[in-house]
């Protein structure tokens, strides 16, 4: 039996262990209905299930008017409004079940701090978007306020409960509980006066929480807890000084708060794409939502000057390569037990007013007999073996050189991209909206590979290193097949995936990321499993593809594993991680701006974990990739409370004799955010 106790006139569940196929692990708040956080026992993952009460359900009208509210928020396909997985009845009582958001509310974000203006334009970019979208389908969010924005683990914003308004509307309305539909420190005007509503109500309400990120306060104060308080303010008072709680903000920020929450909808933004613009050129001084042709390769002083880099950087690399066929002998030295002791691995550095040099670790001699009949092998013209970088910023797919040169904006959708990889051919594979996407590396044209629908998280699509196979890992499961371009075109399910005959199915972890071995025999597999160790992991796997019916994934081991003590302590993530496909692995810790943090190096073979921190010995570093042939690093590093993010490329031989590393050379501003994910991929040279 459920114990039950009455509120508001309702019959609410007080202790609820399961529904469905759902753990009730906890209430996470209540409205009109209560929301749980709970478990999937199906696909092993958190989730939140939304429980309507018992009465409620019992209303025909209600539940038929339910059913298609939850069909109109799930046909909301926006990678910005929290999804909607299953819907569902148990004895009776319908539930629908989201993503889970670890991150929290908006709300209590808000509580620990203010925001800084590029943060909240970042935040309200992303947001406007989702309204947008929803705005375009005649979906009118009427409750926005910072409660109903939502963070993922890593960040990301997200508007939940789209709907509810209406949804009170149609069988709970103010006629019977004397309430008005929304939140009174958020309200339009004419919501308060039960007018007619459009999507510039909801862009009120963004004003008002711009407002609120700033200045740490609502944009009307009222000492009185009573609802009517709050909302005769919304109508009788001059609009908002956002100067007067916040007078270090520009004052084109008031200017834009102003007009947001203009007493008149007439007099306010026409959409909520344009008040985002207005704020990101104020924070950003430039219009970042606009897909507007790219000025980089229009700076002839910048490209000049990484010519001629380039043609210098050409002339010492025979010289350098030489110094490295010596230093490292297919091998990394400093890295190996005989040569160095692992007390050591970790060099000390020294700050430098100019650059960033890393002191010099122990020397290491090698005798050289020269021999004339032994002609030294052709130096690679490519550092690390690699020609040519991808990576994202802002949005944006680019193409570089490994030292900057020839930077190309290839991609301006609009969309946030992830898993970038080279493949055979001269292809870059990288996933965006739930697809993945093939991009010709000469052409430049982009095709779909595989689109999944809104409820089904695509997070991983990584090729084998042949071209054979490729490893989808989507709701948590993973799905090894065929990598058949024609076949995979025509996926648009997970269950799509299980029909088909030459596909490896597993589920025995909660798989996100998956790379491939260099043989295509084993994968490193980043696993989030909360109901055992409560923290990101990489597993390393042994996968008999041939067999995979009978024989599943042989964890060899398991990354950190405890050999690496975090210094976020409480989250316990990993922001970022890389794999030579043999035994070295690169990973760093979540520690600010969406996952910068410390960077390790761990070695499979001896199980040995060292903290790099090339730069200083200081954090922070993020998306760092070792080179193709092992003996390069490319890293992404923003120094601690600062929010410039730098890019280096940089050999371990020079880690480890302490020349000055020296940034890439990017246009100023290239990356707009302290939060920007590059996630660079080095297509090997041929």
């Amino acid at each position: 039996m459920l114990a039950r106790r009455p509120c508001r006139g309702y019959t609410w569940q007080v202790t609820l262990k399961r529904i469905g196929r759902y753990e009730i692990k906890g209430e996470i708040g209540r409205g009109i209905s209560t929301v749980y956080r709970a478990f999937d026992t199906g696909f092993n993952r958190e989730v939140a299930v939304k429980v309507l009460p018992l009465e409620l359900s019992q209303n025909l009208n209600f539940r038929a008017r339910f059913k298609r509210e939850l069909k109109t928020i799930a046909s909301l396909e926006h990678p910005a409004i929290v999804p909607v997985y299953d819907v569902g009845e148990v004895n009776g009582q319908p539930f629908f079940v989201m993503r889970y958001m670890a991150g929290g509310s908006l709300a209590t974000l808000i509580e620990q701090g203010r925001f800084s203006l590029q943060d909240t334009a970042r935040i309200i970019e992303r947001v406007a978007l989702a309204l947008d979208h929803a705005h375009k389908r005649g979906i009118i969010h009427r409750d926005m306020k910072p409660d109903n924005i939502l963070f993922d683990a890593n960040d990301n914003p997200y508007i939940s409960d789209f709907g509810v308004a209406k949804l009170t509307e149609s069988g709970y309305s103010s006629t019977q509980e004397g309430r008005m539909i929304g939140t009174p420190g958020y309200m339009s005007p004419e919501q308060a006066y039960n007018k007619s509503v459009d999507g510039r109500s909801d862009i009120y309400g963004l004003g008002a929480i711009i407002y609120q990120m700033l200045s740490g306060k609502k944009p009307y104060h009222h000492k009185t807890d009573a609802p009517i308080s709050a909302v005769i303010k919304h109508l009788t008072e001059p609009l908002p000084e956002i100067l007067r709680d916040a007078p270090n903000m520009p004052q084109e920020v008031d200017t834009i708060i102003k007009t947001a929450m203009a007493k008149n909808k007439e007099d306010r933004y026409a959409s909520a794409i344009d008040l985002a613009r207005a704020l990101n050129k104020v924070a950003f001084g430039e219009d970042r939502i606009l897909n507007a042709p790219s000025t980089i390769l229009d700076r002839p002083g910048f490209m000049a000057s990484t010519r001629s880099r380039l043609r210098w950087l050409a002339g010492g690399i025979v010289i350098l390569g030489l110094i490295g066929l010596f230093a490292f002998r297919n091998q990394l030295p400093f890295l190996s037990p005989a040569s160095l002791p692992t007390a050591s691995l970790t060099p000390s550095y020294t700050a430098s007013a100019s650059t960033a040099t890393a002191s010099p670790a122990p020397a290491f001699t090698a005798t050289i007999e020269p021999t004339v009949s032994t002609p030294l092998p052709t130096v690679n013209p490519y550092p690390g073996s690699a020609d040519l970088v991808a990576l994202v910023s802002g949005n944006d797919l680019y193409l570089m050189n490994t030292d900057g040169s020839n930077l190309v904006q290839v991609r301006t959708d609009n969309a946030s991209k992830s898993n970038l990889q080279w493949i055979t051919g001269n292809r870059l594979v990288y996933m965006s909206r739930n697809c993945a996407y093939l991009m010709d590396g000469n052409t430049k044209q982009t095709q779909p590979l595989s689109c999944f629908n809104a409820g089904e998280l695509l997070e991983s699509f990584h090729v084998s290193p042949d071209g054979k196979y490729v490893a989808i890992s989507i709701q948590k499961t993973l799905n090894i097949l065929p990598f058949n371009i024609d076949v995979l075109k025509e996926v648009d399910s997970r269950f799509d995936l299980l029909k088909m005959q030459d596909n490896c199915f597993y589920n025995q972890y909660p798989f996100r990321e998956v790379l491939w071995s260099k043989d295509g025999t084993h994968l490193a597999a980043r696993v989030i499993d909360t109901r055992l160790v409560n923290s990101d992991q990489i597993f390393y796997l042994n996968v008999d593809i041939p067999n995979c019916d009978t024989v599943g994934p042989v964890r060899l081991d398991r990354i950190p594993g405890g050999r690496i003590e975090y210094v976020g302590e409480s989250t316990k993530r990993i922001g970022s991680f890389d794999w030579d496909g043999e035994h070295l692995f690169l990973l760093n810790d979540f520690i600010r701006n969406d996952g910068f943090g410390n960077l390790y190096l761990y070695d499979s073979n001896t199980r040995e974990a060292t903290k790099l921190n090339p730069i200083n010995g200081e954090c922070c570093y993020r998306d760092a990739r070792l080179s193709p042939d092992g003996k390069y690093i490319f890293f992404v590093y923003q120094r601690f409370g600062s929010n410039v993010i730098e890019l280096y490329y940089v050999s371990f031989s020079d880690l480890q004799s302490g020349q000055p590393l020296t940034p890439i050379e990017l246009p100023s501003g290239f990356f707009a955010t302290a939060r920007e994910r590059p996630q660079p991929a080095l297509r090997p040279a041929e």
